[in-house]
């Protein structure tokens, strides 16, 4: 028995999908945090600033794929992989099978994040994945499709050190299905027992790598955001708040005020003016001083501290666009970073025509992440009133991943980046899909 071209048809769209993405950005795209990750993956020596998985990884890739082009061929493939198999649960038609896998695909925010090798777009693509197999799983259950949905869940962890709260509903979708299908008569309250049991071994699990002889942990990593902080209500309140010892002598409020940017704390640091724990390790008074007098900022300073957040977060969101520079939205090129062999970045005829698009739509809603807000808020409402569908009710929960990971953005975030809302543009279009259209038949194998 043949298979339909339904079935094959969103597996031949991500194909071209694939080629095409490496035709126009092949090796991908190298920041700065990019390319420290390559040089750890060189050398086989890490940090814990990242999640050392990726560039662990990275590191045996590059023995026989030397240079960024293995790292962004592999995210790409698990990127077009995971809409093909998300697709191939709906029932469409194989055009409408075609149109959906290219569309998701070339969204213009998430194709233009996608050569970028930051962690963010890996997360996003196995987080993609991840909701596929449930669907799957929901026409076709199978314990190995489960436990395939955990492995993705503990290298979404070990990939961003905040994906935790993103894992946590999926997690617990997978403790009520596995007691449903199995008819355990747990109560509501064993079941969310459950589901923090397992999130926290998911946690652990992926946890390790960081743990590993080769790895030097970062030290409290959080003080870049720290400082920022108190920088912008020191400038609010017009008088330093700094804590002895992390702010050099000299500084007054109009070296502050040059420093300061709204939008990345990036700028405070371009020398020792501001010290933070990334290259010289606190002393524990230090961190617990540091700490101490950052929390306190929403007890001590509230207009101004959550002044300085709203505005972090309206940039964060796209709702002023004409402050926000380009390179917070995309950041094409590749960073050359100390030892790091020299790699020429994608400058064809193709790329000049689809990343110049791109960046002519960075300041249109589109890339705007207050959109896809009020998108899943709406879908969100819709699959509330389908909840006795068990695929509405997996929309639900995937909205609520995506919310769970963006929102806490507004008071942890320290920059306004657009990879910061990854989940959020790609869990909501994705939605719309699963949303829209019913799950395909069960068919048997050809």
């Amino acid at each position: 028995m043949k298979a339909s071209p339904a079935r094959w048809a969103p597996w031949l769209a991500a194909a071209a999908g694939l080629v095409f993405t490496v035709l126009v950005f092949y090796p991908g795209y190298l920041s700065f945090d990019s390319a420290d990750q390559w040089q750890q993956a060189r050398h086989g020596v890490y940090n814990s600033l990242h999640p050392p998985l990726q560039a662990m990884l990275w590191h045996y890739l590059d023995r026989f794929w030397p240079g960024p082009g293995g790292m962004f061929t592999l995210q790409v493939m698990l990127y077009w992989a995971g809409l093909a198999l998300l697709v191939a649960q709906l029932k469409a038609s194989a055009a409408l099978r075609v149109g959906l896998v290219l569309m998701l695909g070339l969204w213009p925010p998430l194709f233009g994040l996608m050569p970028h090798l930051w962690k963010d777009v890996p997360m996003a693509a196995l987080l993609v994945l991840a909701s596929a197999l449930l669907l799957h799983d929901l026409r076709r259950p199978a314990l190995v499709t489960r436990v395939s949905v955990l492995g993705c869940l503990v290298l979404i962890c070990a990939l961003r050190h905040n994906a935790l709260p993103a894992v946590v509903p999926l997690a617990g979708w997978l403790v009520w299905r596995e007691a449903a299908l199995r008819q355990w008569p747990l109560s509501s309250s064993v079941k969310l027992l459950a589901t923090v049991l397992l999130s926290a071994a998911l946690q652990w699990l992926a946890s390790l790598p960081a743990r590993a002889p080769s790895v030097t942990p970062a030290d409290s990593p959080w003080s870049v955001v720290a400082l920022w902080d108190i920088a912008a209500v020191s400038l609010a309140e017009n008088q330093l708040l700094f804590p002895p010892g992390f702010a050099r002598a000299n500084v007054d409020l109009v070296l502050l005020r040059e420093r300061f940017s709204p939008y990345s704390n990036t700028s405070l640091y371009s020398d020792d003016a501001f010290r933070h724990s990334l290259f010289v390790p606190y002393s524990d008074a230090e961190r617990a001083r540091l700490r101490r007098a950052w929390l306190q900022l929403p007890f001590a300073h509230p207009a101004a501290y959550f002044a300085h957040r709203a505005r972090l977060s309206a940039l964060l969101f796209g709702l002023h666009p004409d402050v926000l520079p380009d390179r917070m939205m995309l950041l094409p090129g590749i960073e050359p970073l100390a030892d790091n062999p020299p790699v020429s970045a994608n400058h064809g005829t193709l790329n000049r025509l689809v990343q110049n698009g791109l960046n002519a739509l960075i300041d249109t809603p589109l890339f705007a992440g207050w959109l896809y807000l009020l998108l899943s808020v709406a879908l969100a409402v819709v699959a509330w009133r389908r909840r006795t569908q068990p695929q509405a009710r997996l929309v639900l929960l995937l909205l609520g991943s995506t919310w769970l990971y963006s929102l806490p953005l507004t008071l942890i975030a320290g920059s306004a980046e657009l990879r910061y809302l990854i989940w959020l543009l790609q869990g909501s279009t994705i939605s719309v899909a699963m949303l829209y259209l019913r799950p395909a038949p069960v068919q048997s194998a050809p």
